[in-house]
């Protein structure tokens, strides 16, 4: 406000004539639209100062992002069962409602902001050679501040699981509940059967027309690889995206806001869980969870549900007391139950060392940053509202004819002289110095390109453990990228293919040149041999902000934390339901398998209780 009075200050003219008036209206105008994306009403009302200690409730539900969100919204339509959410965030801002400023919500308060742990294998080209892993702290967790991006996975994803000892967890049978949750609006899917309708979460797809785009369709079709219309098992496409009108449709909203007037259902925010409380008879009997500074405990009639993520799901449920046993004794932790939770850590890494410098014909000119304001706060359309290139992306395999794929590719463009998306998505990545200043100099005098092959399937293995049993430090986080060196060969086996799609006459028309980013520790390596990408693999790999993995699903012979109705083994009344169970991490980006547990894993519990309890 104070920079409008200095406009109109500014202005000679004292009297307040038409043309101020019209100025007034379109800012109050504007206003109200940029209200109406963050409005108070898309949320439920923070219950967490009517808490009190001993207060109890049928289920509690730790955490809620993206499954916790489906899981409330699930219970909660049995008027009888009374819910409780408690996430550790708040609700999400303005920001996080834009698509367009998703890489600026990294390293903000509405992100963990973790860190993994040094390996001589990986993150070398990142600033103190630890990769950064953002994880959403708000209400609708990391679907707050990801990319929107909205990709089922491979059919061969979910038989694996099934194939491993966890029936029920086939591809038919879990398609169900990815349609219960869909509501396709995307006009050019309209007639397509695959997806659901009437579900709570709004689909639909924006489609770039930038050149250099069209020219990679071209080149990736000439290769064997066509432009599909769907989700395809390979080839490119444009991926569905959790937005609606241009605004992001986080799962908070989606599933909790839409919904926030049922009595039986409560939200409390910047509610930390401590631990979860387990009786002598390894009975869960509620939780303790610090609000305001004050510690209370929650009791719980029927489950607690740990629905907070890869990262903080192990870590609360070491912090109980069940975890593996050494880990826990070294802590200092009395054991409650010996499980391998944290084990089996896995994440999609992505490479971000191919830089292009293209030609100046290979983008569409950009219009005014003001117009683009007005466009998409007035008509929820625009640059704005969109992602770019980010959701073209394609699914190949190098190594044979397989339909499995085993590198996803994605795409991010920077107009020449950017100075947002470039800058941001450098900061937040945390790439080095020498690293950045190549990367800003080739683009002050030309359009680039980054595109990005990604581990589809890593057979490296990492881990969480605690830090100490104060569950305010944040837990250690072992990636292990590149500890299985068939990982390294896959990669650069994706490597390849971007360099012969590069080679093709679509693409070659508008001069790419990859750049030669000086990688420091690489530079003894001939650019472009094997042996340079290699290395570079190993320095400038990151995360896609995908782990999953660290409390199994599968048999307890198998290293199993839940079972495959995602119960914690040898512990009564309490569940694990989040990407954390994956047994092994899904094709392409992981939010709409994790919304998909959300559901099934709901249901099981609404089956459970609805029809005599199973136990144990």
């Amino acid at each position: 406000m104070e920079n409008l009075a200095g406009l109109m200050n500014a202005c000679p003219d004292p009297t307040p004539g038409v043309s101020a008036h019209l100025f007034l209206t379109l800012v109050n105008t504007l206003t109200n639209a940029k209200c109406k994306i963050n409005s108070p009403q898309n949320y439920p009302e923070d219950f967490s100062s009517k808490l009190n200690d001993q207060d109890e409730f049928d289920f509690v539900i730790i955490g809620g992002g993206s499954a916790g969100s489906v899981i409330a919204n699930k219970l909660s339509e049995n008027p009888k069962w009374k819910i409780l959410v408690l996430e550790a965030g708040k609700i999400p801002s303005l920001d996080t409602e834009l698509p367009s400023l998703l890489f600026s919500l990294q390293q903000t308060a509405e992100d963990w902001q973790y860190d993994t742990e040094p390996n001589p294998n990986a993150c070398l080209g990142i600033k103190g050679n630890r990769c950064r892993w953002p994880r959403g702290k708000c209400l609708g967790g990391s679907s707050s501040i990801n990319a929107n991006l909205y990709v089922r996975a491979n059919k061969k994803d979910f038989d694996l699981w099934a194939a491993a000892g966890n029936e029920g967890w086939d591809y038919e049978s879990i398609l169900k509940y990815l349609k219960e949750i869909e509501d396709l609006q995307a006009p050019d899917l309209i007639n397509s059967e695959n997806y659901g309708r009437g579900g709570y979460l709004p689909l639909n797809v924006y489609h770039s027309n930038e050149p250099i785009k069209k020219a990679i369709v071209e080149a990736a079709a000439s290769l064997g690889y066509p432009m599909s219309s769907e989700e395809p098992n390979l080839g490119f496409f444009d991926a569905l995206q959790t937005v609606e009108k241009g605004i992001r449709a986080n799962a908070g909203k989606a599933f909790i806001g839409r919904v926030k007037d049922r009595e039986n259902l409560v939200v409390a925010l910047n509610s930390f869980v401590e631990k979860i409380v387990i009786n002598e008879q390894k009975e869960v009997q509620g939780v303790v969870v610090l609000i305001d500074n004050k510690r209370i405990t929650i009791k719980v009639r029927k489950e607690v549900i740990v629905s907070a993520g890869s990262l903080n799901s192990p870590q609360i449920l070491m912090l109980s007391g069940v975890g593996p046993k050494e880990h826990l004794k070294k802590i200092g932790i009395d054991i409650v139950q010996d499980l391998p939770v944290g084990e089996n850590l896995q994440d999609h890494a992505a490479h971000v060392g191919i830089y292009i410098a293209l030609s100046d014909e290979a983008v569409l000119p950009k219009g005014n940053i003001i117009d683009d304001l007005y466009q998409y706060f007035m008509q929820g359309k625009g640059p704005v509202g969109e992602i770019g290139l980010t959701n073209f992306m394609g699914f190949i395999n190098t190594r044979n004819d397989s339909i499995y794929p085993n590198i996803q590719i994605l795409h991010v463009l920077f107009d020449k002289n950017d100075n947002y998306l470039l800058p941001t998505l450098q900061n937040v990545m945390g790439l080095k110095d020498e690293i950045t200043s190549i990367e800003r100099q080739v683009n002050q005098k030309s359009p680039t390109l980054k595109i990005v092959p990604i581990l589809s399937n890593p057979k490296s293995r990492g881990r969480i453990q605690l830090r100490s049993k104060n569950p305010f430090d944040k837990p250690l986080i072992y990636a292990n990228y590149f500890d299985n060196p068939e990982d390294i060969e896959t990669l650069l086996g994706g490597i390849k293919f971007i360099l012969k799609l590069l080679e093709t006459a679509p693409v070659n028309k508008l001069n790419p040149q990859v750049i030669d980013l000086q990688i420091p520790g690489c530079e003894t390596f001939e650019f472009k041999s094997d042996d340079f990408w290699r290395c570079a693999i190993k320095h400038v790999t990151t995360t896609l902000y995908h782990p999953v993995g660290s409390c199994k699903m599968g048999l307890l012979s198998d290293k199993g934390v839940v079972d495959n109705r995602l119960k914690v083994y040898g512990i009564k009344n309490l569940r694990v339901i989040d990407a954390s169970i994956m047994p092994t991490v899904t094709t392409g980006n992981t939010n709409a398998p994790s919304l998909m547990i959300g559901q099934k894993g709901a249901s099981m519990i609404v089956d459970d209780w609805s029809h005599g309890h199973s136990e144990l």
